[in-house]
């Protein structure tokens, strides 16, 4: 049975593997496995240094699936009471298997006290929050006309998202 097919796309920012789920299907940890190592397989004939996966949400196969062989896991948040209780649940998937995690708080304006749980938390764990997005309409308005908000906009939030990948590079120089 078939449950989705997968895809090799070129983007401005080179080759995107991805797959789409047939209607009504389960996210698949074999699909994403696939796509993981169609991806690994690429960057190894293009000669690519990075690979960024972007995993599904939860704790199930498909994550397992996309953190296998995983140099660090960017674990993206919100300050809400279920994105604090997911972000534990995934920290504790990276360290029982090994990878490395990183947090960045998404719309951390949005509820000024959890985003402060998130930040205590993280200390306590040892992990780094790599950074904080504010929430602004501008990312709506940018996935309107199909674009990355750093395509669409040189603001606020392009510019946090600018530094956050700068803070992961240093991380993972040292």
């Amino acid at each position: 049975m078939v449950s989705g097919k997968w895809f090799i796309s070129q983007t401005p920012y080179g080759p995107l593997v991805h797959a789409r789920l047939g209607a009504a299907q389960e996210n698949s940890g074999k699909l994403v496995t696939l796509v993981r190592n169609k991806a690994k397989e690429i960057a190894r004939d293009e000669n690519r240094d990075v690979i960024i996966t972007d995993g599904p949400p939860g704790i199930g196969c498909p994550v397992i699936a996309s953190l296998a062989g995983a140099f660090a896991a960017l674990v993206v948040t919100e300050p809400t009471l279920s994105g604090v209780h997911d972000m534990e649940r995934v920290l504790a998937v990276c360290r029982h298997f090994g990878v490395s995690a990183l947090v960045c708080i998404n719309r951390c304006d949005l509820d000024e006290e959890n985003t402060q749980k998130i930040e205590n938390y993280c200390l306590s764990q040892s992990v780094p929050v790599v950074g904080k997005v504010p929430f602004d309409k501008v990312v709506t308005e940018a996935m309107v006309k199909g674009l990355s908000v750093v395509e669409y906009s040189d603001g606020t939030v392009s510019k946090k998202i600018k530094e956050i990948w700068e803070e992961i590079l240093r991380l993972a120089r040292e």
